[in-house]
């Protein structure tokens, strides 16, 4: 028989170490993300084919799944300003940085396009609000994927082919399912 196999690094330290961040706030954030970014391209399909009854909701909960995705992403770093400091330099090789920015983008696009919905005012600025987020929806649906592919934990690094399009996926089915 093969003997069990025993991981020790160099020093008699584990090889990966314990993830710093809190379990329940990095899952709302990845969820509540994707359904967020997946219901802004809901939205957009509902407003051009003329189904209100697709497009206000999906509004809604594209507004109300960045807000809470936020609050989920600030909570975890513990204070607004670490968020704030990934913003002054745009760095397109790190997922972190480009992750930044399309939040940046596309928080104030998805919550104008809900406020001018429910406060029936400047269908023009929610119109192109609406089609903004759709813009950058799928992107923040997706990026948190290429953004734990990158990481030095092997199995999550293994799929970073695959990834995306399972983030893809349950982003599109989360917002299917609240729309």
């Amino acid at each position: 028989m093969v003997p069990d196999a025993e991981f020790s690094s160099y020093y008699g330290t584990p090889v990966l170490n314990r993830p710093t961040w809190k379990a329940l706030d990095i899952a709302g954030y990845l969820y509540l993300g994707g359904l967020a970014g997946a219901s802004s391209l809901l939205a957009a399909g509902g407003r051009l084919t003329g189904r209100p009854g697709l497009e206000v909701p999906a509004k809604l909960g594209a507004a109300g799944g960045i807000s809470l995705s936020l609050a989920a992403l600030v909570h975890d770093l513990g204070r607004p300003a670490r968020f704030l400091n990934m913003l002054r330099v745009f760095k397109p090789t790190s997922p972190m940085s480009v992750g930044s920015w399309l939040l940046a983008g596309y928080a104030p696009l998805a919550l104008t396009a809900a406020a001018t919905e429910a406060a029936g005012r400047c269908r023009r600025l929610g119109s192109a609000a609406t089609l903004g987020s759709a813009v950058l929806g799928p992107a923040v649906a997706t990026y948190t994927a290429v953004l734990l592919a990158d990481t030095a934990v092997p199995s999550w690094h293994e799929g970073y082919r695959e990834l995306p399009f399972v983030f893809a996926g349950s982003a599109a089915t989360a917002a299917s399912g609240l729309a």
